[in-house]
């Protein structure tokens, strides 16, 4: 059997700050990015928090940048919570995955589908 894999993958996704949020109509999501990338623009019309700390960013042409931080809101597939995204010079949207990590979801490699990889909340194995 010939499985075909999916190199890229879209969702349409809710991106939100103190300031307002942003419908991003379909975005990109590349499993091979850790960090959400959103261009500088757009993390500051919605008012995203500015973590204090800055990442080094590894590109795919094998050179390297350094990257502000920054906290923002997604909601995605019904789903909702906290991830990082990062901006530097020419940065597109692209959702990475810490997205589909901290809101519990994976790509499906057949369809390209978001799928959930995990029951939804932080408090799974919780008993009062």
């Amino acid at each position: 059997m010939l499985v075909q894999l999916v190199s890229v993958a879209f969702t349409r996704a809710l991106v939100k700050g103190e300031k307002g949020q942003r419908d991003m109509q379909r975005i990109p999501i590349d499993t091979g990015a850790f960090f959400t990338i959103l261009p500088s623009e757009i993390l500051f019309e919605i008012g995203a928090y500015p973590e204090d700390l800055k990442a080094r960013l590894e590109l795919e042409r094998g050179d390297s940048l350094e990257a502000q931080v920054y906290s923002v809101v997604v909601a995605a597939q019904g789903r909702e919570d906290v991830t990082l995204a990062v901006t530097f010079e020419g940065a597109q949207p692209v959702l990475g995955a810490k997205f589909l990590e901290d809101l519990g979801l994976n790509v499906d490699s057949e369809s390209g589908l978001l799928e959930p990889s995990r029951h939804h909340g932080f408090a799974f194995n919780y008993e009062p």
